[in-house]
């Protein structure tokens, strides 16, 4: 996880939402956009010798975090009676829409990175196997919601990024994705604000603690 700058909105994105060389895309968006109530964007990132495209995902929301898990908790996210079903349509439909998407396309396309931008903060996931974020997704958030008072520090900061995941790595304090790795839940990183530098933290979903971690995590 390297440094990033507060409210880093996409205006590199900014522009058309269909890509020539990537089939169905624009109606991919439009299905992201139906059901998680935002703005999306994309950039691919073709691997030809591999026949492959990762996908980078952005889904820019005009309302809070703690709007989103408030609907996604009483179970009317979608129309759905109970949390449970909120938490299995997203991921359903998420992936769903990718398999749509590589239907559509002699290449095989996955999202490497999606990012949602709420008002408060930023969730920033990575894809740690394959469909992991779609695929998990529901989950990602379920899981935001039961430990949103612990990283939160008892509701009184708001980190302005979380990085989903984070995993202790062999070197002293130092911290790095593994690929080998397929949680989303064991460790997560986290930006504060300090006056007008900004502070690392991870926070332990096991042990409900922050910690803090002098050195950025790699990406």
């Amino acid at each position: 996880m390297s440094s990033r700058k507060k409210n880093n909105s996409n205006s590199h994105f900014s522009g058309t939402k269909i890509f020539e060389a990537v089939n169905g895309v624009d109606e991919f968006l439009k299905t992201l956009e139906r059901e998680f109530f935002g703005e999306a964007k994309l950039q691919c990132h073709f691997n030809s010798a591999n026949n492959k495209a990762d996908l980078i995902l952005d889904l820019n929301f005009n309302f809070g975090l703690t709007e989103i898990l408030r609907h996604f908790n009483e179970g009317n996210w979608g129309n759905f009676a109970y949390p449970k079903e909120s938490q299995l349509h997203m991921s359903s439909c998420f992936t769903k829409a990718l398999q749509k998407l590589n239907a559509e396309n002699s290449h095989t396309l996955d999202i490497i990175e999606a990012s949602f931008h709420y008002s408060d903060t930023s969730i920033v996931i990575s894809r740690t196997s394959e469909y992991s974020i779609p695929k998990q997704i529901g989950a990602i958030l379920s899981k935001i919601s039961e430990h949103f008072v612990y990283f939160t520090k008892g509701l009184t900061e708001m980190p302005y990024e979380v990085f989903v995941p984070v995993y202790e790595g062999k070197t002293q304090n130092v911290f790095e994705p593994k690929k080998s790795q397929t949680s989303y839940f064991d460790f997560w990183g986290l930006y504060f604000e300090d006056n007008v530098h900004h502070r690392v933290m991870i926070y332990s979903l096991n042990n409900k603690e922050l910690c803090h971690e002098d050195l950025f995590l790699l990406e």
